[in-house]
């Protein structure tokens, strides 16, 4: 996934998919008969099941997909934002003669790249604090899901939350400075 707005997708058609494949064992897998519940029947893979073979599974992905929803899109996120801000430092560290800076400008793109994102978004707090806090809050909850959920986290999020406020951070600091022509044509760059 390459946009927000990918991982958004993704979320919400494994959330409905799940859901249907749910409905289906919990409400209607014992009343298949006749032609279509034949044909079900006849197939290996459905041949044996029963209703909680369906809903015990569906279920259990659809109490996790929320989290992991969560890990997919700010991963995602966090690709954008990189490579947005690389690519507008990129001009300026050009303009770079003298050696210290030239070496001070690789360090910071090194530094975005590869560094905490925590510091990465360091220079959006100023003036724009509240923003920023929501973005961490996220970035916070991300990190509890993906190393375990070992203590209560401190803020819930849901995906709507996550993409609300991730998409927004997007709108005001990284889509004015990129059309999407530009953005598809990095990613393109980037994936060669």
């Amino acid at each position: 996934m390459k946009t927000l707005d990918d991982a958004w997708r993704w979320y919400q058609d494994a959330r409905a998919s799940l859901k249907r494949i749910h409905r289906i064992g919990a409400k209607h897998w014992l009343s298949f008969s006749g032609e279509a519940g034949g044909a079900l029947r006849r197939d290996d893979h459905f041949r044996m099941l029963e209703s909680q073979d369906i809903t015990e599974p569906s279920g259990n992905a659809l109490e996790e997909l929320d989290d992991l929803a969560i890990v997919v899109m700010f991963s995602v996120f966090e690709g954008i934002v990189r490579d947005a801000i690389l690519r507008q430092i990129r001009p300026e560290a050009a303009r770079l003669r003298h050696q210290s800076l030239v070496e001070a400008a690789a360090e910071a793109a090194e530094a975005i790249r590869f560094g905490s994102f925590y510091r990465v978004l360091a220079p959006y707090r100023t003036g724009h604090a509240e923003i920023v806090e929501e973005v961490d809050q996220v970035r916070e909850y991300r990190n509890w899901v993906a190393h375990g959920k070992r203590q209560m986290p401190r803020n819930q999020v849901t995906p709507v939350v996550a993409y609300d406020r991730l998409r927004h951070f997007l709108a005001v600091f990284v889509d004015p400075h990129i059309s999407e022509e530009d953005w598809l044509a990095l990613l393109r760059e980037s994936g060669e």
